[in-house]
Order: structure tokens, then C-alpha cells, then sequence
């Protein structure tokens, strides 16, 4: 009964510090992580995919946007890859495990080199998704709509501009 407590008390306690929703900004591009496709929310336009994610970032010319873009791609696609050979190396090894097969060496290491490489392939997935969210935060910081107040004169008239 007292485990209960505690257990229900951690879980209470979790919660109640946890989000749900994400606070998105209006005026600056947002990354969402969705395990497929990764959107971009920018100017109330939904980006999905990597054709939308080139028009968007080809058309500022910023190498570095586009070297973080490509970056990205390669590291999505090489653990999409690892991840599915992974996978099956793992179910393989299982069968041969489980099956009336001597060799049940090679099974455990299709087992071990599975995982290894799953792993293998979610980091470079996660680190795809870093190399994106890094891109994101770097054309926010160049390309972010900022408000600006100025005075101008002119001839026999002055003025006074505010730019948002």
C-alpha cells in the first residue's frame, strides 16, 4: 500500500510539471519533432519534407543553412537505413536462437550487431533532428522580423517611422 502511495505521489508529481503543448512564435520559424515526417511552422505555413525544407532554405542563400539542411538529410536518411538493418539482423538472430540450429553463436552476434546497429541508427537520427532544430535557431537569429523606430526628415517635413 505505502509503495502505491509513493508510485501514484512520483507520478502525480511528473505530471504536474510536464507540457503538453509547445509554445510556438508567431513572428520566427518553429521546429516540430514528429517521428515522420519533421514539420517547420513558418508564417502560418506548414513545411513537411525535404522539397518544402529546400525551398525554404535554398532562397536565403546562407551556406550555413544549407550545409545544417543537408547535414540533416544525410544523417535522417543514413539512420533510416541502420535503423531498418538493424532490425531485421535482430529478428534473424532471434529465429536462429530460437530455431533447432547449432549455431547459436551466430545468432547471438546477428543479436548483439542488431542492436548495435539500431542504436547506431537512432543517434544519427536524433543527431539529424539537432542539426535541423540548429538550423531553425540560426535563421531565426538572421532572418527574424524585428520592429524598428526611426525619424526621418525630409525637405520641410519631419516624420516618424516605426517599422514592424
Amino acid at each position: 500500500m505505502k509503495f502505491s502511495f509513493l508510485v501514484t505521489l512520483c507520478f502525480l508529481l511528473i505530471g504536474q510539471f510536464a507540457n503538453a503543448q509547445r509554445l510556438l512564435d508567431p513572428k520566427g520559424m518553429n521546429y516540430v519533432i514528429t517521428a515522420k515526417p519533421n514539420n517547420i511552422i513558418y508564417r502560418d505555413t506548414l513545411y513537411s519534407g525535404r522539397k518544402q525544407f529546400e525551398g525554404l532554405f535554398y532562397r536565403t542563400m546562407d551556406p550555413q543553412l544549407i550545409k545544417l539542411l543537408e547535414k540533416h538529410q544525410s544523417n535522417k536518411v543514413a539512420g533510416q537505413i541502420l535503423g531498418f538493418v538493424g532490425t531485421i539482423g535482430t529478428i534473424i538472430g532471434i529465429r536462429k536462437l530460437s530455431g533447432d540450429n547449432a549455431d547459436k553463436g551466430l545468432g547471438w552476434a546477428l543479436i548483439g550487431g542488431g542492436l548495435a546497429t539500431s542504436l547506431t541508427g537512432g543517434y544519427l537520427t536524433l543527431m539529424g533532428q539537432k542539426n535541423m532544430q540548429m538550423a531553425v535557431n540560426l535563421f531565426n537569429q538572421k532572418h527574424r522580423p524585428s520592429a524598428a523606430l526611426g525619424i526621418g526628415v525630409a525637405g520641410n517635413a519631419a516624420g516618424l517611422v516605426y517599422k514592424f
